[in-house]
């Protein structure tokens, strides 16, 4: 498909979507309203803290403490450089996409190569763990074998996506060199603190654009409202199976798939946050891939042995 064409297909599609929320006026008002709050109860809270901590740590060598005394151990196993350490952990601890606001960081400061984060950004995706445990609770009430399972197995095939898609050859990165930073905590933390707000603006953006066509496309179709809905925006997604008909394993099946992929709404923030880099989405976009295939056959294991159960 040349340029031409698919310039025309685009803008006939932005037309469409014009006339729809003209028609749909208020369900699109409230839709944004709900991303809106969903970015200042859920997303703001969770990564603001994160995005500043963070940058603080890389700028006070925090990485290069944590490359240095673990950082072997996890290139034998990934085959990455010490500093992919530093990227897994925080990425853990606060969720995505801060995997890529961290990976970011780290190539800009030249602690690693722009060929590595990408390869990190396969395996370093992870949804906030209290999120996580929160909306599994609403969908799966009383049914604490199947949510732990589901988030062991969240977290445990990003490592497996690590090591079996680990380069060939070991990723050595630059030499670890730790040495005080010359600049008051004033500028870092007002620098951290802009770059912060100016990816959390773009992620507040990115929500309530997916949440609207979200709710345009499910007021045309209510048929395929959760399919469509995990699809483009994963906390819409998971809501929705919260009153859903189908079976306790068919959901969990369903809910594993939304986590493991995220949302289109994540990937089309993760390219933001790397806009301008060198680092490549398209790895990230093949671990989701496989992050769902792993997925739903671990669940398929632990289920067919009896270690989660599904009442």
């Amino acid at each position: 498909m040349n340029k031409e064409k698919k310039n025309t297909i685009i803008l006939i599609g932005l037309f469409l979507v014009l006339i729809l929320i003209f028609k749909w006026n208020h369900e699109v008002k409230a839709s944004i309203i709900i991303g809106v709050e969903l970015w200042i109860s859920k997303v703001f809270p969770s990564l603001f803290p994160m995005f500043i901590l963070s940058e603080l740590l890389i700028q006070y060598q925090f990485p290069e403490l944590l490359a240095s005394k673990f950082g072997p151990f996890f290139q034998k196993i990934f085959h990455t450089s010490p500093y992919g350490i530093f990227a897994l952990i925080m990425s853990l601890l606060s969720g995505t996409p801060s995997s890529a606001y961290i990976l970011k960081k780290l190539v800009d400061d030249q602690k690693i190569s722009a060929q590595e984060a990408s390869h990190l950004l396969k395996f370093t995706f992870f949804s906030n763990p209290l999120f996580l445990l929160t909306m599994l609770n609403l969908i799966f009430p009383n049914q604490q074998s199947l949510i732990w399972s589901i988030i062991f197995i969240h977290y445990s095939c990003n490592l497996i996506i690590g090591f079996l898609f680990r380069p060939k050859i070991t990723l050595t990165g630059n030499q670890i060199s730790i040495h005080p930073n010359s600049k008051s905590l004033g500028n870092l933390l007002s620098s951290a603190i802009k770059n912060s707000m100016s990816t959390l603006t773009l992620i507040l953006g990115t929500i309530c654009f997916y949440l609207m066509i979200s709710t345009i496309i499910s007021i045309q179709n209510p048929q395929i409202q959760v399919l469509t809905n995990g699809l483009l925006e994963l906390t819409q997604g998971l809501n929705c199976l919260i009153s859903s008909p189908f079976s306790k394993f068919t959901t969990a099946i369903i809910a594993i798939s939304f986590i493991s992929f995220g949302g289109l709404s994540i990937h089309t923030q993760i390219i933001s946050i790397l806009e301008n880099t060198n680092i490549l989405y398209i790895p990230f976009l093949k671990g989701r891939i496989f992050h769902v295939l792993f997925s739903i056959l671990l669940l398929f294991i632990l289920t067919c042995t009896g270690i989660t159960i599904i009442s």
